[in-house]
């Protein structure tokens, strides 16, 4: 029995560590990535980015975060443009907005895509990170504006607001550490 014990230990250790370690390095970027999003987001906003967004992005989204809540949740949705009103047990009206749309997701995995693929790796491992964390990041934005929704409805507003402002970008922090802790630990191959 002690020999079972013995070999699990160090494998939850191992586990225990790699989350305290994200964790610690989500925390210690996080003043950074907000920083750097608010600048960023004023600097589209000076260019018209954010009609572009608005008009064409956050419609499509909020659609997919009314099947998700609808699907996954059973929460009725109602949609209208990039609208959407909840009808659970707390009747909720959201509006999707172009700055929440996961652009600022999609630009860090951009920059991390230029570092974490340098090096003699095949194509083929290449286009495979590539892809899968392109699709991975939209699905993680996925989960974090549903995520907020939901904290909304369940806890309120200003847990809502501080979870959007703050968790969000812990999300996506951990979830690209993760990532290419994966993608290098199991996809990219040296040539």
């Amino acid at each position: 029995m002690s020999g079972i014990s013995d070999k699990v230990k160090p494998e939850l250790l191992k586990t225990h560590e790699l989350l305290l370690a994200v964790a610690a390095a989500a925390l210690m970027v996080l003043p950074l990535v907000i920083t750097v999003s608010d600048t960023v987001n004023s600097f589209i906003a000076q260019f018209q980015g954010s009609t572009l967004l608005q008009n064409l992005v956050a419609p499509m989204e909020a659609r997919m975060i009314a099947v998700v809540l609808q699907r996954l949740f059973g929460i009725p949705t109602v949609i209208s443009g990039s609208t959407l009103i909840m009808m659970g047990q707390t009747s909720l009206k959201v509006y999707v907005s172009w700055i929440c749309v996961g652009w600022q997701s999609a630009v860090l995995y951009a920059a991390t895509m230029f570092v974490g693929l340098r090096g003699p790796y095949t194509t083929k491992s290449k286009l495979l990170v590539l892809f899968a964390g392109i699709e991975g990041t939209f699905l993680i934005n996925l989960l974090r504006e549903t995520s907020v929704i939901l904290v909304n409805m369940y806890v309120g507003e200003l847990a809502a607001i501080l979870y959007h402002d703050y968790g969000g970008t812990i999300i996506l922090i951990t979830w690209l550490v993760l990532f290419w802790h994966l993608a290098y630990a199991f996809v990219l191959r040296h040539k």
